[in-house]
């Protein structure tokens, strides 16, 4: 009896080899007809053109908790089912986005410049910073990740107010329904709202200004989240003080760009790669397929 066929995008490593047990694996391009499901990266996703070739299409099952490169009103009105990996990695992005805070904050990255080059003058290797005990976090997107972030900013002392489309029940911290106001208030931003259309370049020039060339803007969201160019203009201008990122508006993002961009501590995308995260985030994908082909209900479907 041949296996389901499962088109995969992008390629998932050693993962796929757990999947290739299971399932008759598929990568683009390709003009098969009988793929059943789909597996990807939500911010990846697959183009209108791809689904619309493959007829028999039950479900799209996302690696991670996002799913902004999956056109979700074209799934539904198709019945084809989506899944992502909520709840999965939040803990391990907070970990990130406190790091962030912190490096940029305290000069980490220059710090360590300084030290690889040899530039190293005492009594004070770089410029003194200010304490991180009692400065004001403005958190943009007060989900898991932003609860998550919420609980460890609090533990160094930090002041916690955040923003959203609407208020939530049980969020201890002082609601900001503007994100301006907010910006202004605050002594850092740190960005952990969801990645799609409804936030693309939410923090823009205004809100970058407001927060000021004393300010720190931290992302662990999506980079479309922030408006890029905007950032960069404010950094070598010096009308912010630094930024930290771990995402970026292209991924990989090209070197040249951020060649002599000041105050910066820069990752590739490192926020739920942990160990644990992606495992757990391999055994969810594997559920959702095994459901997906039985016809049963999907194991975390977005509706």
């Amino acid at each position: 009896m041949s296996k389901p066929a499962i088109l995969i995008h992008p390629p998932l490593g050693l993962f796929e080899m757990q999947i290739a047990a299971l399932y008759d694996v598929v990568h683009l391009p390709t003009d098969r007809r009988d793929i059943q499901a789909c597996v990807t990266i939500g911010s990846v996703g697959f183009g209108r053109p791809i689904l619309d070739a493959l007829p028999e299409l039950k479900a799209i099952v996302c690696f991670g908790v996002g799913v902004d490169g999956i056109d979700l009103d074209y799934c539904r009105r198709r019945g084809i089912a989506v899944s992502n990996g909520p709840n999965i990695n939040n803990e391990d992005v907070a970990d990130v986005a406190m790091g962030l805070i912190i490096s940029v904050a305290r000069a980490f990255t220059q710090g360590e410049r300084v030290l690889r080059d040899g530039s190293w003058q005492p009594p004070l290797a770089v410029p003194p910073q200010r304490r991180l005990s009692r400065r004001k976090l403005g958190i943009v997107g007060m989900g898991a990740i932003g609860q998550a972030l919420a609980q460890r900013a609090k533990g160094f002392g930090l002041e916690i107010k955040w923003f959203g489309p609407h208020a939530k029940a049980g969020v201890a911290h002082p609601y900001e329904p503007d994100l301006i106001r907010l910006a202004s208030w605050a002594d850092i931003i740190a960005v952990c709202a969801r990645g799609d259309k409804s936030t693309e370049k939410l923090v823009d020039a205004r809100v970058i200004e407001a927060l000021g060339s004393d300010g720190l803007l931290v992302n662990v969201s999506r980079g479309s989240v922030i408006d890029e160019d905007a950032l960069i203009a404010a950094l070598k201008a010096g009308k912010l003080g630094g930024a930290g990122l771990d995402v970026f508006q292209d991924e990989p993002t090209p070197v040249d760009r951020w060649r002599g961009v000041p105050n910066t501590t820069l990752t590739p995308h490192l926020g739920g790669a942990t160990r644990e995260a992606l495992f757990a985030g391999s055994q969810n994908v594997l559920e959702n397929l095994r459901r997906a082909i039985a016809g049963e209900p999907l194991l975390t479907p977005l509706w």
